[in-house]
């Protein structure tokens, strides 16, 4: 839904191995990672390194971790988060250091990301809503608090829990998609 909302191809499944969104995340202005995330530090499980030593995947094979993060150079405006917990970590003096806080080290100018495990559904209409915004030329945080409002309004998300869990880190940074946008009504019908 988001690749046909920006007219891009998504690296999705199996073609979503650790070192091949390593590879493209280098060169991309929007990131947008949808996967399970670890309810430690919030790293994110991706689909394992086909060309790896042995038929059981290793945690190397397929988990994003901070320091591979870390070692990036990114040249993104905003990278999304739509895992379970990507804004959790370790709480030290300086702040909560975790995997949102790798993405923002490497370059990244925000981060879009979850404190808590989140709802599926919930989810998917709260991303369609936030990029509908943002491809308004709205800012990442005013899109953010349109998704959020959304949610509140349904009937079946209205609960903290589905809208609440989202938390924008870093710049208010926005986009020029130009005229490639979903049309208003098509949000506001899937609920």
């Amino acid at each position: 839904m988001i690749a046909e909302l920006l007219q891009t191809g998504p690296l999705t499944g199996r073609n979503a191995t650790k070192n091949e969104v390593l590879k493209r995340m280098n060169s991309v202005a929007l990131i947008h990672i949808a996967a399970h995330g670890d309810s430690e530090f919030g790293e994110i499980a991706l689909a394992p390194n086909r060309d790896r030593a042995s038929q059981v995947p290793e945690k190397e094979d397929y988990l994003l971790t901070m320091s591979d993060v870390h070692a990036l150079r990114l040249q993104a405006r905003l990278v999304v988060l739509s895992c379970c917990h990507s804004g959790r970590g370790e709480l030290k003096c300086e702040g909560v250091v975790g995997i949102a806080r790798a993405f923002l080290c490497a370059g990244a100018r925000s981060v879009l990301v979850s404190l808590w495990a989140i709802d599926d559904e919930a989810t998917l209409l709260f991303m369609k809503c936030f990029y509908q915004h943002l491809a308004d030329n709205k800012s990442a945080s005013l899109s953010l608090h349109h998704a959020m409002k959304y949610l509140r309004e349904t009937k079946k998300y209205s609960a903290i829990k589905y809208w609440a869990p989202f938390v924008l880190i870093g710049d208010d940074v926005t986009f020029e998609f130009g005229q490639h946008k979903l049309d208003k009504n098509e949000t506001a019908s899937k609920t």
